[in-house]
Order: C-alpha cells, then sequence, then structure tokens
C-alpha cells in the first residue's frame, strides 16, 4: 500500500522507528497555510475558515492551504483548539470528522 511508507524516513512504515512509535490515532497528514500560526485536521475545519476570514478583514494575505505531513509542522506549529488534530477524533466532541 502506498500509504504505508514513512515520508520521514523514506522507509516503508513497518520498517520505521519513527511510525511504530507514533501513535497511530494521530493524522499522518494535517492541513496548514503559510501565514497559519496551527495545523488542523481537516481543510474545513471552522478555526481555518475563522483564520483566513480574520486574516482577510485584516487587510492580510490569504495564502492557500496545504496538505502537509504532520511530522514536518508539529514542532513549528500548534494544534488548532478547534479541530484539535493532536486528538484521535472520539476525544472532540461536538466536531464532526
Amino acid at each position: 500500500m502506498a500509504n504505508d511508507f514513512c515520508e520521514v524516513m523514506l522507509l516503508p512504515s513497518s520498517q520505521c522507528d519513527h511510525c511504530r512509535s507514533a501513535q497511530s490515532n494521530l493524522p499522518r497528514r494535517v492541513y496548514v497555510t503559510k501565514g497559519g500560526s496551527v495545523y488542523h485536521r481537516t481543510p474545513n475545519c471552522e478555526g481555518l475558515k475563522d483564520g483566513q476570514q480574520y486574516a482577510r478583514w485584516k487587510g492580510h494575505d490569504i495564502h492557500d492551504i496545504e496538505c502537509v505531513p504532520r511530522s514536518d509542522v508539529q514542532a513549528k506549529l500548534g494544534a488548532c483548539e478547534v479541530c484539535r488534530p493532536d486528538l484521535p477524533p472520539s476525544s472532540v466532541a461536538g466536531r464532526p470528522f
């Protein structure tokens, strides 16, 4: 399977210590924008939409939403408080995923 390949260590996930130690319930890929300060579970997150509306209102540039490996941004950005990509979907009450 193509999804069973680690994009960080460039190994099959079954051979990668990074992947084996990662919690399986966390998304491997998350959504960000160039000007954002957090990462999101889905591109439809209300927090992401609100952030873009706020940036537009303040006259800032609006950047495209990008899907990136969580491991690339987790150390640089925080998790969105609305969609909480750091928690499994069943732990976030009231948010459909």
